[in-house]
Protein backbone atom coordinates (compact mmCIF):
# COMPACT_ATOMS: atom_id res chain seq x y z
CA UNK A 1 0.00 0.00 0.00
CA UNK A 2 1.29 3.20 -0.48
CA UNK A 3 2.53 6.02 2.23
CA UNK A 4 -0.27 8.44 0.82
CA UNK A 5 -3.26 5.53 0.51
CA UNK A 6 -2.27 4.40 4.47
CA UNK A 7 -1.99 7.89 5.31
CA UNK A 8 -5.48 8.82 4.46
CA UNK A 9 -6.67 5.62 6.27
CA UNK A 10 -5.19 6.53 9.19
CA UNK A 11 -6.88 9.99 8.89
CA UNK A 12 -10.12 8.10 8.07
CA UNK A 13 -9.99 5.85 11.19
CA UNK A 14 -8.85 8.83 13.57
CA UNK A 15 -12.28 10.69 12.47
CA UNK A 16 -14.07 7.91 12.93
CA UNK A 17 -12.67 7.48 16.62
CA UNK A 18 -13.46 11.47 17.01
CA UNK A 19 -16.90 11.00 15.56
CA UNK A 20 -17.86 8.11 18.01
CA UNK A 21 -16.49 9.89 20.93
CA UNK A 22 -18.24 12.97 20.09
CA UNK A 23 -21.73 10.70 19.91
CA UNK A 24 -20.93 8.93 23.23
CA UNK A 25 -20.54 12.49 25.28
CA UNK A 26 -23.50 14.42 24.01
CA UNK A 27 -25.52 11.14 24.21
CA UNK A 28 -24.65 11.57 28.33
CA UNK A 29 -25.74 14.82 28.38
CA UNK A 30 -29.47 13.62 27.46
CA UNK A 31 -31.18 14.74 30.32
CA UNK A 32 -32.84 11.51 31.33
CA UNK A 33 -32.50 12.57 35.05
CA UNK A 34 -34.78 15.65 34.79
CA UNK A 35 -38.41 16.00 36.70
CA UNK A 36 -40.58 15.85 32.85
CA UNK A 37 -40.22 12.82 30.27
CA UNK A 38 -40.50 12.98 26.65
CA UNK A 39 -42.40 9.06 26.80
CA UNK A 40 -45.25 10.38 25.65
CA UNK A 41 -48.91 11.50 27.49
CA UNK A 42 -48.65 11.73 31.62
CA UNK A 43 -51.80 11.97 33.48
CA UNK A 44 -50.01 13.46 36.40
CA UNK A 45 -46.65 13.51 37.67
CA UNK A 46 -45.48 15.19 40.53
CA UNK A 47 -43.20 17.71 40.54
CA UNK A 48 -40.24 17.81 43.52
CA UNK A 49 -41.79 20.48 46.57
CA UNK A 50 -39.95 21.79 49.63
CA UNK A 51 -42.89 22.60 52.08
CA UNK A 52 -41.85 22.69 55.96
CA UNK A 53 -41.49 25.01 58.78
CA UNK A 54 -38.39 26.15 59.99
CA UNK A 55 -37.43 25.76 64.07
CA UNK A 56 -37.65 29.60 63.91
CA UNK A 57 -41.35 29.25 62.48
CA UNK A 58 -40.78 30.64 59.14
CA UNK A 59 -42.60 28.90 56.89
CA UNK A 60 -41.17 27.57 53.34
CA UNK A 61 -42.81 26.14 50.35
CA UNK A 62 -40.02 25.57 47.16
CA UNK A 63 -40.73 24.27 44.23
CA UNK A 64 -37.81 22.75 42.79
CA UNK A 65 -38.48 23.15 38.49
CA UNK A 66 -36.16 20.89 36.11
CA UNK A 67 -36.83 22.00 32.50
CA UNK A 68 -34.39 21.62 29.23
CA UNK A 69 -34.64 21.68 25.79
CA UNK A 70 -34.03 18.27 23.98
CA UNK A 71 -34.79 16.85 20.40
CA UNK A 72 -38.02 16.13 19.25
CA UNK A 73 -40.88 14.50 21.28
CA UNK A 74 -44.34 13.94 21.94
CA UNK A 75 -45.20 13.33 18.63
CA UNK A 76 -44.58 16.33 17.53
CA UNK A 77 -42.64 16.44 14.18
CA UNK A 78 -40.89 19.53 14.62
CA UNK A 79 -40.97 19.90 18.02
CA UNK A 80 -36.53 19.68 17.69
CA UNK A 81 -35.05 21.90 18.30
CA UNK A 82 -38.59 24.06 20.06
CA UNK A 83 -39.48 21.88 23.30
CA UNK A 84 -39.07 22.12 26.91
CA UNK A 85 -38.71 18.32 28.14
CA UNK A 86 -39.38 17.14 24.69
CA UNK A 87 -43.03 18.67 24.26
CA UNK A 88 -43.96 21.74 22.21
CA UNK A 89 -46.99 23.80 21.63
CA UNK A 90 -48.68 23.43 24.95
CA UNK A 91 -48.90 20.04 25.74
CA UNK A 92 -47.40 19.97 28.91
CA UNK A 93 -49.07 21.68 31.94
CA UNK A 94 -47.42 23.01 34.98
CA UNK A 95 -49.89 22.97 38.06
CA UNK A 96 -47.74 25.00 40.57
CA UNK A 97 -49.00 26.11 44.54
CA UNK A 98 -50.22 29.93 45.21
CA UNK A 99 -47.55 31.86 47.15
CA UNK A 100 -44.42 29.49 46.79
CA UNK A 101 -41.13 30.42 45.80
CA UNK A 102 -40.35 28.53 42.59
CA UNK A 103 -36.70 27.83 41.63
CA UNK A 104 -36.81 26.62 37.92
CA UNK A 105 -33.48 25.60 36.21
CA UNK A 106 -33.08 25.54 32.43
CA UNK A 107 -30.42 22.99 30.63
CA UNK A 108 -29.78 23.84 26.69
CA UNK A 109 -28.82 20.27 25.47
CA UNK A 110 -29.75 21.76 21.94
CA UNK A 111 -27.68 23.31 19.26
CA UNK A 112 -29.81 26.75 19.49
CA UNK A 113 -29.42 29.03 22.03
CA UNK A 114 -32.45 29.40 24.46
CA UNK A 115 -34.15 31.15 27.16
CA UNK A 116 -36.37 30.65 30.02
CA UNK A 117 -39.29 32.97 30.39
CA UNK A 118 -42.20 32.69 33.20
CA UNK A 119 -45.10 35.42 31.14
CA UNK A 120 -48.66 35.96 32.40
CA UNK A 121 -50.81 36.52 29.17
CA UNK A 122 -54.07 38.50 28.70
CA UNK A 123 -56.51 36.12 29.60
CA UNK A 124 -57.91 35.57 26.25
CA UNK A 125 -54.60 34.99 24.87
CA UNK A 126 -53.12 32.28 27.02
CA UNK A 127 -55.62 29.17 26.20
CA UNK A 128 -54.46 29.70 22.14
CA UNK A 129 -50.15 29.83 23.29
CA UNK A 130 -47.74 32.63 21.75
CA UNK A 131 -48.57 33.55 18.43
CA UNK A 132 -46.75 34.63 15.59
CA UNK A 133 -44.74 38.28 16.72
CA UNK A 134 -46.33 38.04 20.45
CA UNK A 135 -45.82 41.06 22.06
CA UNK A 136 -47.01 43.50 24.78
CA UNK A 137 -50.11 43.13 23.01
CA UNK A 138 -50.44 39.92 24.42
CA UNK A 139 -48.56 39.41 27.31
CA UNK A 140 -49.65 41.61 30.55
CA UNK A 141 -46.36 41.24 32.47
CA UNK A 142 -42.97 39.17 32.38
CA UNK A 143 -42.65 37.40 35.79
CA UNK A 144 -38.58 36.30 35.38
CA UNK A 145 -36.31 35.51 32.62
CA UNK A 146 -33.03 34.11 32.27
CA UNK A 147 -30.07 35.23 30.09
CA UNK A 148 -29.39 33.55 26.75
CA UNK A 149 -27.93 30.02 27.52
CA UNK A 150 -25.55 28.96 25.02
CA UNK A 151 -26.16 25.72 22.74
CA UNK A 152 -24.78 22.28 23.28
CA UNK A 153 -21.76 22.89 20.67
CA UNK A 154 -20.20 25.32 22.20
CA UNK A 155 -16.98 23.41 24.15
CA UNK A 156 -19.91 20.04 23.79
CA UNK A 157 -20.81 21.18 27.25
CA UNK A 158 -24.99 21.46 28.25
CA UNK A 159 -25.05 25.12 29.31
CA UNK A 160 -27.92 26.07 32.03
CA UNK A 161 -29.33 29.13 33.90
CA UNK A 162 -31.70 29.64 36.70
CA UNK A 163 -34.11 31.84 37.86
CA UNK A 164 -36.31 32.13 41.07
CA UNK A 165 -40.19 33.13 40.65
CA UNK A 166 -40.98 34.05 44.29
CA UNK A 167 -44.60 34.45 45.92
CA UNK A 168 -45.97 33.23 42.98
CA UNK A 169 -49.74 34.71 42.49
CA UNK A 170 -53.21 32.53 41.09
CA UNK A 171 -53.44 32.75 37.37
CA UNK A 172 -52.69 31.00 34.08
CA UNK A 173 -49.30 31.86 32.77
CA UNK A 174 -47.15 30.68 29.59
CA UNK A 175 -43.33 29.40 30.41
CA UNK A 176 -41.80 30.24 26.29
CA UNK A 177 -38.18 30.73 25.15
CA UNK A 178 -38.14 34.10 25.05
CA UNK A 179 -35.58 34.42 21.75
CA UNK A 180 -37.54 35.73 18.71
CA UNK A 181 -39.58 33.44 17.31
CA UNK A 182 -38.88 30.56 19.18
CA UNK A 183 -42.34 30.74 21.27
CA UNK A 184 -44.25 31.01 18.52
CA UNK A 185 -42.48 28.03 17.15
CA UNK A 186 -43.66 25.71 19.38
CA UNK A 187 -41.06 26.29 22.82
CA UNK A 188 -43.64 27.02 25.70
CA UNK A 189 -45.90 25.29 28.10
CA UNK A 190 -48.95 25.96 29.87
CA UNK A 191 -48.51 26.98 34.05
CA UNK A 192 -51.29 27.20 35.93
CA UNK A 193 -51.00 28.44 39.79
CA UNK A 194 -53.85 27.91 42.32
CA UNK A 195 -54.73 27.91 45.57
CA UNK A 196 -56.41 24.65 44.99
CA UNK A 197 -52.88 23.18 44.10
CA UNK A 198 -51.22 21.71 47.68
CA UNK A 199 -48.60 19.84 45.92
CA UNK A 200 -47.20 20.74 42.20
CA UNK A 201 -47.61 18.32 39.74
CA UNK A 202 -47.50 18.41 35.43
CA UNK A 203 -49.65 16.89 32.41
CA UNK A 204 -48.43 16.36 29.25
CA UNK A 205 -51.55 15.35 26.39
Amino acid sequence: MKPILKAAFAVLAIAIVLIAAIGIVTAEYHPMNTIMSDQGAVSHRDIPYYNTTLANGTHVEVVNLSLAAWGEGNGWSNAYPFNFNGTSYGAMTIYLPANADIHANMTNYEVKPHTLKFELPYSSQWSTGPIWAHTSVHVKKVIASTGTIDPIWYGNVAHYRSIWWNDTASGHYWVVCGLTTHAEAGMYAFVIVSSNVTTPYYTIK
